[in-house]
């Protein structure tokens, strides 16, 4: 990741998490002047787990953060799709060390709050400064500036919104249009177990010993779970159908609906959620495809969230919103002065648009994929699905020749032959160059006709 070529530019990001920090960490290294402003008065990234597949690493890396988040992750064998009634396997996609070694980087799971503390962290490192308990109000995208609650501007030469799927910076690229999000039928409970108490019973030890991510896949249900810090909790992800309340992205769950929503489950997984003490429940939905990204300025754009949420289906949305920002940093590059930055906005979402809205589809069709009642086209999945496991020892060609010789597009999506190095081999800065080499090149040339 090169430092600023040329213009250096004075950044406002709007939103800490994953995405924000993200960004600001990009820009910072590159030489740019950058401020996030964020609502909260202190981080508290909610949640439990979140995946970081080698898309992500890769631009980690390049920040210098693999040390960091060494000291955070677990390493996953493989991603398990499982039956839900009696854990029967139905389809497995290798990580550790098979697609590590095939993409240069590896598939980590870690708690979400130490990830955003890493980030932050490396944020201020970099002389990023962060300013919580801000509220923007509104951004003027002429200016540009954000109104800040108390009466606060704060001007800038670019502005990113990457606060979220209820973006408010959102309303000074779409002016226009009322934005909503799409509420999926289902919600999410989410909960973390102690490794003390897993380790008391000899069934869930074996749980948090298994060095796999498991999911088990049910008529409108499902449950993933694995390992984070370290070992230390165990984390459970359970979709259901249901309704989380729109004013607030997660509420404290109900432990007796949990349980009630998986009692069809296989006994362990019963037990399992016997020990769950606390949940909080989580509104899932996801964004229709938007008109731009970019202001009529060119000096606002979105990023994340605030441009293409997705269901976690595909444990994806935070690694695009990481490319986002690996992906803006390389467009910033090509800035010789404040004319260009439009064009470098309007490149950035060339890049990015197609990409994360393909992945915001195929995080819905997983979801359909997964969520089938039992019957014929359960069994037929589950029969496809079987006979295109990929262990360990199976190389990239032989995997395309399985898939070949069933004759059908592999339904788990993570072990597909075509989407599967699509969206874990991309290489944000390399992707991106590719195209800027040809876009600003052929910007120089006009310009010296």
């Amino acid at each position: 990741m090169p430092s600023a070529r040329n213009y250096r530019v004075n950044v406002v990001v709007c939103g800490a998490g994953l995405g924000g920090l993200g960004v600001a960490i990009c820009l910072a290294k590159k030489g740019h002047t950058v401020t996030v402003l964020e609502s909260s008065r202190a981080l508290n990234e909610v949640g439990a787990g979140i995946q970081i597949p080698p898309n992500s690493s890769r631009v980690l890396d390049a920040y210098g953060l693999t040390d960091k988040l060494l000291e955070a992750v677990t390493w996953p064998e493989s991603i398990q799709l499982k039956r839900y009634a009696n854990s029967e396997v139905i389809a497995r996609t290798p990580l550790h060390p098979r697609n590590t070694q095939v993409y240069g980087h590896p598939y980590w799971l870690i708690h979400r709050a130490d990830f955003q503390r890493i980030l932050f962290d490396a944020a201020v490192e970099a002389g990023v400064e962060v300013r919580l308990g801000c509220h923007v109000e509104l951004v003027d995208e002429q200016s540009p500036s954000v109104h800040l609650k108390g009466g606060e501007v704060v001007k800038a030469d670019l502005i990113i919104g990457a606060d979220g799927i209820k973006s408010k910076v959102r309303r000074a690229v779409i002016p226009d249009e009322e934005i909503e999000a799409v509420s999926s039928a289902n919600c999410a409970y989410r909960a973390t177990i102690p490794a003390d108490v897993m380790l008391a019973d000899p069934e869930l030890a074996a749980l948090l010993r298994d060095k796999n991510a498991n999911c088990w896949i049910g008529y409108r249900r499902h449950l993933m779970v694995y390992p984070i810090r370290k070992g230390q909790l165990f984390n459970l992800v359970m979709s259901h159908p249901g309704q989380a309340p729109i004013a607030s992205w997660s509420e404290v769950g109900d432990i007796e609906d949990l349980r009630l929503q998986y009692r069809h489950f296989d006994p362990v997984l019963r037990k399992l959620l016997s020990h769950v003490e606390s949940c909080l429940k989580w509104k899932l939905a996801e964004l229709e495809p938007l008109p731009t990204w970019v202001s009529a300025s060119g000096r606002v754009v979105l990023l994340g969230d605030a441009a293409h949420a997705t269901l976690p289906y595909l444990a994806a949305g935070a690694a695009m919103a990481v490319e986002d920002g690996a992906v803006l940093g390389e467009c910033l590059d090509r800035c010789r002065d404040m004319e260009d930055l439009p064009r470098a906005a309007k490149a950035y979402e060339k890049l990015r648009k197609r990409r994360c809205e393909l992945v915001t589809k195929g995080s819905h069709a997983n979801g359909d994929i997964w969520h089938l009642p039992d019957g014929e086209d359960q069994e037929e999945r589950d029969s496809i699905m079987g006979a295109q496991v990929v262990d360990d020892k199976t190389d990239a060609a032989a995997a395309a020749a399985t898939a070949a010789h069933a004759q059908k597009k592999n339904l788990n999506q993570w072990s597909d032959p075509a989407f599967q190095p699509w969206l874990w081999g991309y290489d944000a800065f390399a992707e991106a160059n590719v195209y800027l080499d040809l876009e600003f090149q052929a910007v120089t040339v006009e310009n010296f006709i």
